[in-house]
């Protein structure tokens, strides 16, 4: 156990192992969910039922980093949690399209159509939640207040969403005695309670995906200790990956059944689930019950980039998305390019400010945070309006 936790190496292990379980379990959520939301019109599906289940595993980190946090790092955990969310939402805005599109055109076809009513609508409520978190994270305490008003935005898009939703009055789940799977098997095995059976698949599934992300957490913070780095690089590009894992897999699968809307908006949904629920909820109860208020400042200097870096990187998918008639190969290219540069930024930035690294993706990284933080720019305004709106809280 020394070796897992205290090691670079078996905190890494422990890490792939959790994101195996997180693989395997996203199989039931997703079974589950295709059941439960049967009639629900394509897009809001993907947005709503699919985007819930599948961040859990963001959900649920954040939940262990403010659990597992010792009382002198809670502002230094609950920024690696936010780096998770925030790292989650660029894979899924960058990596999960790419790797949707890599399949389709694997699969023959010619190119990916979206509906640009799809993308304009979860597009900007992300956008407006990306603003949100970046003005009230750069208050110099974080209390319950600010958890509350993260869980509220999500509950207006919730709202939004199912208003806009057209029931296609489906007849129910079809039995499939072609399943080789169990949870299938036990889904199907008689026409009556399919829908019970579905829940509890869900909730079973979300047992063991808690346990996985527990796994996470205690492997990040070993990566994070053995190689004296602030745990929210590690979670903003590994722990990243291993939660996204549900979202990549049920985006794939309904791009092969050829449901592109709900792959595309699952992405979305997933995004303003993570940044909003994942990270507020967990946040707010945690403060309101322990009755503390959570010092900010010392949370990382580098923080207000990534927000930022959250903030274009969505901006840039989005644009892609909305103004292309369909997308091909060149698409996969152009968001395997970008998500390069912000891994290349984050190992920059995390190397500059573990000493002020002389490597070349430091001092790059440097010149970005640098211009950020400069007397009168754009961090000192962005603290001063969140106190300004926050300091009553």
């Amino acid at each position: 156990m020394n070796v897992i936790l205290h090691t670079w190496y078996g905190g890494l292990i422990l890490m792939i192992i959790c994101s195996y379980i997180i693989a395997k379990a996203c199989d039931v959520f997703e079974s589950a969910t295709d059941c439960l939301g049967r009639n629900m019109s394509e897009g809001v599906k993907g947005a709503t039922l699919n985007a819930i289940g599948s961040s859990m595993p963001e959900l649920l980190t954040t939940v262990f980093f403010l659990v597992f946090a010792k009382q002198g790092n809670l502002g230094r955990d609950f920024a690696a949690s936010v780096g998770g969310d925030t790292g989650s939402a660029i894979f899924n805005s960058i990596v999960i399209p790419m790797l949707v599109i890599w399949v389709v055109l694997a699969m023959g076809i010619t190119g990916v159509n979206v509906s640009k009513k799809a993308i304009l609508r979860d597009g900007l409520f992300l956008i407006a939640a990306e603003i949100l978190v970046l003005v009230l994270l750069s208050s110099s305490y974080i209390t319950h207040w600010h958890g509350w008003y993260f869980t509220g935005f999500y509950f207006i898009y919730l709202a939004y969403t199912l208003l806009s939703m057209k029931s296609d009055n489906n007849e129910a789940a079809e039995d499939n005695d072609d399943s080789d799977t169990w949870f299938e098997k036990y889904k199907f095995r008689s026409k009556e309670g399919i829908i019970g059976r579905s829940w509890i698949l869900l909730i079973c599934s979300t047992l063991v995906i808690a346990s996985a992300c527990a796994g996470l957490v205690e492997g990040c913070k070993g990566i994070s200790e053995a190689l004296k780095i602030h745990p929210l690089f590690i979670a903003l590009i590994l722990v990243a990956a291993a939660s996204s894992v549900p979202d990549t897999i049920i985006s794939i699968k309904d791009a092969k059944k050829g449901n592109y809307d709900d792959a595309l908006s699952n992405v979305l949904g997933s995004n303003i689930f993570d940044i909003t629920i994942s990270m507020g909820l967990p946040l707010a109860l945690y403060l309101l019950f322990t009755g503390q208020k959570m010092d900010f400042i010392e949370a990382g200097p580098a923080f207000i980039d990534i927000r930022i870096m959250l903030l274009l990187v969505t901006i840039i998918t989005i644009g892609i998305y909305y103004f292309s008639e369909e997308m091909h190969k060149s698409h996969v290219y152009l968001l395997g390019s970008l998500y390069a540069v912000f891994i290349l930024y984050a190992i920059g930035a995390a190397d500059y400010l573990n000493g002020g690294g002389n490597s070349f993706l430091a001092k790059l990284s440097g010149v970005f945070i640098e211009f950020l933080h400069q007397p009168g720019g754009i961090s000192e305004f962005l603290h001063n309006t969140a106190n300004a709106v926050t300091g009553s809280w």
